[in-house]
C-alpha cells in the first residue's frame, strides 16, 4: 500500500468524525494517561473497544503495559485509546498527512483504523503499514501485532492451537515469512510480555526436534501469566493449552510427577 493510499484511508474516516482537539501543554504530557469520558470515548469507537478478537484485545494490552513500564524508551510516546480521545482523532489523521513518522502517529492512527466504528476500505491493509513502520522504529507492541497478522493469515492452519503449514513454509516464499514472524515474536518475548511467548512455544512444541525448547517456553510463559495478573481473562485458552502440554509432557523438561500435579491442579482450576 502507497503512503497517499495509507493516508487516504486514514483521512475517510477521520471525516466521519467531528474533531475534539484539545490544546497539548506540557502539563498533559506529565499525565500517565490523560482523563477521557466514556460518551468521548463511544463518538469515536464506539462499542468496538470491547472486541471479541484476540489479537486486537492483546494489541490494546501491549500497548498499555509498554506505556506504564517504567524501563520501557517509549513511555513518553502519547500511544493509545485516552490520547486519541483526548486530542481527537483530526489531531492524529492530521499530523500523518503532514508526514509526521512519530511512533505515537504511526500507531494511534492504525488504532483508529482497526477499531473504527465506520466500515474503511483498506482499513487492515493501512493498519497494517502503520504498524509496519512503527515496528520498525523498535516499537514492540507493533511487533506483536505484525507477527500475530503474518502468523493468522499466512503461517498456520489453526489459529487457536497454532499448527504450522510446515510443508507449505518449507517448499515456499512463506519461508521468508516464518523467520520474520518469529524475530517479532522474539524481540516481544524477550521483553517478558507472555503472548509472544507462548507464540514461540506452541511453535516449537508442535515439532518433535524442538519440543523440548517448546515446553521450556511454554513453561516460562506460563510462570510468567501466572505472575501479572494484567493478563487475567486475556490468555485463559493459552494458559489451559500450555499447562496441559505441561502435564502432559513436562517430564521430557525434568518436571517430577508432583510438579505436573501442580500443573495439573492449576489446569482444573482455569477450567471451572
Amino acid at each position: 500500500m502507497t503512503f497517499k493510499s495509507l493516508i487516504l484511508s486514514v483521512a475517510i474516516w477521520g471525516a466521519v468524525v467531528a474533531p475534539t482537539v484539545a490544546a497539548e501543554t506540557d502539563a498533559n504530557r506529565a499525565k500517565p494517561f490523560p482523563e477521557v469520558t466514556f460518551d468521548r470515548v463511544n463518538a469515536i469507537f464506539g462499542d468496538n473497544l470491547d472486541t471479541s478478537d484476540p489479537r486486537l484485545k492483546t494489541l490494546l494490552l501491549a500497548i498499555g503495559m509498554d506505556h506504564t513500564s517504567t524501563s520501557s524508551p517509549h513511555k513518553r510516546e502519547q500511544v493509545g485509546v485516552p490520547f486519541i480521545v483526548h486530542y481527537g482523532a483530526h489531531y492524529w489523521v492530521n499530523r500523518l498527512a503532514a508526514g509526521d513518522a512519530s511512533i505515537d502517529v504511526l500507531v494511534n492512527n492504525a488504532l483508529l483504523l482497526l477499531f473504527a466504528e465506520t466500515e474503511i476500505p483498506g482499513r487492515e491493509e493501512a493498519a497494517y503499514s502503520l504498524m509496519t513502520a512503527a515496528a520498525g522504529s523498535g516499537y514492540w507492541p507493533a511487533d506483536y501485532f505484525i507477527a500475530e497478522t503474518d502468523l493468522q493469515n499466512h503461517l498456520v492452519r489453526d489459529p487457536v492451537n497454532i499448527v504450522p503449514l510446515s510443508n507449505e513454509i518449507d517448499r515456499s516464499h512463506l519461508q521468508e515469512v516464518a523467520q520474520k514472524t518469529m524475530a517479532a515474536y522474539n524481540r516481544c518475548a524477550e521483553l517478558g510480555f507472555a503472548p509472544c511467548r507462548y507464540r514461540i512455544g506452541f511453535w516449537l512444541s508442535n515439532s518433535q526436534p524442538t519440543l523440548v525448547d517448546g515446553l521450556t517456553v511454554l513453561q516460562n510463559a506460563v510462570n510468567t501469566t501466572l505472575r501479572d495478573t494484567r493478563y487475567q481473562g486475556v490468555l485463559d485458552a493459552e494458559l489451559v493449552s500450555a499447562t496441559t502440554a505441561l502435564v502432559e509432557h513436562g517430564h521430557l523438561i525434568g518436571l517430577t510427577a508432583d510438579m505436573r500435579q501442580q500443573y495439573d491442579q492449576l489446569l482444573k482450576s482455569v477450567l471451572k
